[in-house]
């Protein structure tokens, strides 16, 4: 019902020195918010939550540093990114629906947070430390898809934009760490707890779509969660072992050879049809088997067990 979506929401948008915002009013047929521009996003909102309103300019144009930072986007793009974010789920389910009739009824399955399509991201708003991991995760979803097309296999995509979840830094929000994303390892802990942890080989040939659509809440949670842990176990665990082939994954990404050296490592045929597994053996020469215990031990080290 059209009464569950509220009313206006007053732009009220504070302009910090080093992140110029602009807003204006937004509407969508029974939907009003604002829209807020900055250099690399515009902004769409229904936020009831003004301080966090006026904290995202800045929290988004922090996150885009940290895109480029990681994976250098080609010269010359540099559209805005599109991001929504509304105030209460009813009024993103009104949104969806009429936006995207033939995905609505996959969409309508996720229980929190949003989805990307394009350049634009979708979500809806829970509480601030789980809204503001949502709009980083799809912030990188919307920057890897626009600047570079669908080249990263799903456990790269979603284990960086889990990775992107936690690294913040904000005048608004707390400070926080990659390697320490709250969201992902209360899921981690508890999957070893029931012993409910998915095999590596699964993780890198599953795609992100069929967890979706498998509906499973607990499995949904477990996948994501293991897919940024095996990213910080890449850059970061086994004593750095494989921190410097991730290194050159991420330049190749930047550089436009990333799928040429998946698909030549397709083509030889020694590790499997799957692009998610093929990475492990263009970059870091093994199967995803091989890497199976030392992965299983640094998910044990960060649930703290």
């Amino acid at each position: 019902a059209l009464s569950l979506l509220g009313s206006a929401t007053a732009c009220k948008t504070l302009q910090k020195p080093d992140v110029v915002a602009t807003a204006s009013e937004w509407s969508f047929e029974a939907l009003t918010g604002c829209r807020i521009q900055t250099e690399h996003f515009e902004l769409v909102t229904t936020l009831e939550d003004y301080a966090l309103e006026e904290g995202l300019p800045e929290f988004l144009e922090d996150a885009y540093e940290r895109f480029e930072k990681m994976i250098p986007s080609p010269k010359g793009e540099d559209a805005r990114l599109t991001v929504y974010l509304f105030g209460r789920r009813p009024e993103w389910d009104y949104f969806t629906r009429r936006r995207f009739p033939t995905r609505y009824e996959t969409y309508a399955r996720i229980r929190r947070g949003g989805y990307t399509e394009g350049s634009m991201s979708v979500s809806f708003y829970t509480d601030r430390g789980s809204t503001l991991a949502t709009i980083a995760h799809e912030a990188w979803h919307q920057y890897i898809g626009s600047r570079f097309g669908a080249v990263l296999p799903a456990w790269l995509n979603e284990g960086l934009a889990c990775h992107h979840e936690a690294a913040r830094k904000s005048t608004f929000f707390m400070l926080a760490r990659a390697d320490r994303n709250p969201f992902r390892i209360n899921s981690l802990c508890e999957a070893v707890h029931h012993d409910t942890l998915i095999p590596l080989v699964q993780i890198v040939s599953t795609d992100a779509g069929e967890v979706i659509s498998r509906d499973d809440h607990q499995f949904t949670q477990t996948y994501y969660a293991q897919a940024w842990a095996l990213v910080t176990f890449l850059r970061m665990g086994a004593d750095g072992k494989y921190a410097e082939a991730f290194d050159e994954l991420l330049a190749d990404v930047s550089a436009g050879r990333f799928r040429a050296r998946i698909s030549a490592a397709q083509l030889a045929g020694r590790r499997g049809a799957s692009a998610g597994a093929a990475v492990f053996d263009a970059y870091f020469g093994c199967d995803p088997e091989e890497l199976q215990d030392e992965y299983y031990d640094h998910i044990v080290r960060a649930c703290g067990f």
